[in-house]
């Protein structure tokens, strides 16, 4: 029987062969005194991603193969039911996120007794067609929620296990998992962590996406308060 790792990264990819190897390399360099997994998930890759991959040759490194492309909420969800650690981390595959930010927020987890850290990227290294979509959905979180976050769609999380499989991930809803996770009763906080720009690969973030997050945004929100006033 494995002995239950301490932290498992859960880490979607879709064609991010040039960032795998970078990306293990400074997990494995920032989180030496903890124990890990990392779960990487496949969302249909058509690249190198798959044998870069396997090419690590890690007992700590799990890979699920989606045979076609099924979205990143889909590909979260079957990592978290895979993860066993006490904190479930997600971050991105296209090396972004910086691991050197984890311990940081583990220890702000741990020691405030919190459900949920998520990262703010103050100097988000992203075009405008994704960060102005995500100005407006954090805006609307703000004033129609009691949730004062100010990055609710970054990849970078922290969560207990228990509230990680809790949060519905299906469609696009890995956009709201603190809100999600926030109407569960969820105790969230913030912590500025860095961003870096996309060196390899291409962004999967196209002008269609930025009508489909504001529409599910409102229906979450209006169906969660309407689940409120009926009970």
């Amino acid at each position: 029987m494995k002995i239950r790792p301490e932290l498992s990264i859960v880490i979607p990819v879709f064609n991010e062969e040039g960032s795998i190897r970078g990306l293990v390399n400074s997990i494995e360099k920032t989180l030496h005194f903890y124990s890990y997994e990392i779960i990487f998930i496949d969302d249909g890759s058509s690249d190198s991603t798959v044998a870069n991959i396997k090419s690590l040759e890690s007992s700590y490194i799990s890979l699920i193969v989606f045979d076609s492309n099924k979205g990143q909420s889909s590909a979260l969800a079957a990592g978290i039911n895979l993860a066993r650690g006490t904190y479930i981390i997600t971050m991105d595959g296209d090396f972004q996120n910086d691991p050197s930010d984890i311990p940081k927020m583990v220890r702000m987890i741990s020691n405030k007794n919190l459900d949920m850290v998520i990262g703010v990227r103050d100097n988000r290294q992203d075009p405008l067609i994704k960060t102005l979509p995500s100005k407006i959905a954090n805006f609307i979180i703000r004033v129609t929620t009691q949730l004062n976050i100010t990055d609710s769609g970054c990849a970078l999380k922290v969560m207990t296990s228990k509230v990680a499989k809790s949060i519905p991930l299906h469609g696009d809803l890995h956009r709201f998992m603190a809100l999600n996770a926030h109407f569960k009763g969820a105790l969230i906080n913030e912590i500025p962590i860095i961003h870096h720009p996309r060196k390899h690969g291409v962004s999967k973030y196209g002008l269609g996406r930025v009508f489909i997050v504001l529409k599910d945004l409102l229906i979450i929100i209006i169906n969660h308060k309407f689940s409120s006033y009926k009970s």
